[in-house]
């Protein structure tokens, strides 16, 4: 992708170049004007203007990912290099190596059920298409580094051709049986030679998303799936987050046991990110409803304590009575303010609320209730979990143990 030069794009990658071109010009320049040449910079494309404008190349793009993607890439590298030719000598551009478009399917038809899947009802028929899925993260594993493309030389024709590594294989890279050249003579060549100084290492992170226990059955346990985030998707999400995932369903073996049957586990490798909390959080209050809490507490300035029951009364209210619970529930979610004494010792703010009672008496709704408050939450239960799990763990993740993590 480095060495791609604008002779050499075959015809299907002059509309995409067109199209970021014509649509994205804006954001090509601002990656342009960054003074880094060594980052990964992402630039955002929305699916559904893509229709709009392309709908052949929509459509390309969501049967065909694995290839397409790429493809996009390269025509963004392409892109970005016109703009910063056609750009006057007082404005001081970089030319950069690493750009990725990031397709975002917000208010496009790939949020369609049929296209949009819940994580529980992931199966064959979404391997290879552009999938999305929406889910909690439970689990955020450590940055990594791997080597995400190799080039090679044939030795008899000299063709030079780039090889990128196949998750399904634990990230190896496999040599073509024959040369790969598109001669009208076939080269037919066996035999390649790695060149120096070509190889090109990504960052590399591992996650695991939950469905949302609100759109799950009576007696259902979630399902989760593992995430691979790359480059510039490193470390943009935490454990807790809402998030919506755009990118390929492709599977990898898993390790080489005896006597243990090897099983091809789903994984998402991910195009797009997009946190759901964060717009939670950016919701304006208008100014009507603002007033509605002012005079709420207007009305029960004298008598504060009926102001507050008829507040607990909105607290689980498929709940009847409780108020004892309802209350340690409220005060749980609204917290406390971090005491720090002279010596400089914290003490936390927040308290641990533990609900123990018989069966039906309304646990699972307060616990239901609380995370649909919480902007960062996970309902765990003991059917999905095992019983150090739902304390604390020891886990492998690549090979080291770490120590203390909770697992969900």
């Amino acid at each position: 992708m480095n060495s791609c030069n604008e002779e050499e794009v075959p015809m299907r990658l002059h509309s995409a170049v067109e199209y970021l071109l014509h649509s994205h010009s804006d954001q090509l320049r601002s990656i342009i004007l960054s003074p880094d040449p060594k980052l990964h910079y992402p630039l955002f494309v929305d699916y559904a203007e893509l229709m709009d404008a392309d709908p052949p190349l929509a459509r390309l793009v969501f049967a065909n990912p694995t290839d397409y993607l790429r493809f996009f890439d390269q025509a963004a590298i392409l892109a970005h290099k016109r703009v910063l030719k056609d750009m006057v000598s007082h404005e001081k551009g970089v030319e950069k190596k690493f750009i990725h478009v990031r397709f975002n399917v917000c208010g496009s038809p790939l949020e369609f059920p049929e296209t949009f899947p819940t994580i529980g009802r992931v199966r064959v028929k979404h391997r290879g298409i552009l999938l999305t899925l929406k889910g909690t993260v439970i689990r955020s594993g450590a940055a990594k580094m791997y080597e995400g493309q190799r080039t090679y030389q044939c030795k008899k024709c000299k063709h030079m051709f780039p090889l990128y590594p196949e998750l399904e294989t634990r990230n190896s890279i496999t040599l073509p049986s024959i040369c790969p050249s598109q001669r009208s003579n076939p080269c037919e060549g066996t035999k390649f030679l790695c060149i120096e100084n070509t190889t090109v290492c990504h960052d590399y992170q591992e996650i695991k998303i939950q469905e949302s226990t609100q759109v799950l059955g009576v007696g259902v346990i979630p399902r989760l799936i593992l995430v691979i985030l790359q480059d510039d998707l490193v470390d943009i999400v935490k454990a807790g987050d809402d998030v919506i995932i755009t990118g390929i369903l492709t599977a990898k073996w898993s390790p080489d046991l005896k006597d243990v049957r090897c099983d091809l586990d789903p994984i998402l490798i991910a195009n797009h990110v997009r946190k759901t909390n964060e717009m939670k959080l950016e919701i304006d209050i208008p100014d009507d409803v603002a007033m509605k809490f002012k005079q709420f507490w207007l009305d029960f300035r004298d008598t504060p304590l009926k102001g507050r029951n008829t507040i607990l009364q909105g607290i689980c209210p498929q709940v009847f009575g409780l108020f004892t619970v309802k209350l340690a529930v409220a005060l749980t979610l609204i917290g406390g303010v971090q005491h720090v004494d002279a010596s400089g010792t914290k003490i936390r703010g927040e308290s641990h609320l533990l609900l123990v009672g018989d069966p039906g008496t309304g646990k699972s709704q307060f616990l239901k209730f609380a995370a649909k408050l919480s902007n960062r939450s996970v309902i765990t239960t003991g059917l999905g979990s095992t019983s150090a799990g739902l304390t604390v763990t020891a886990v492998k993740d690549g090979g080291n143990f770490i120590s203390p993590l909770l697992e969900f």
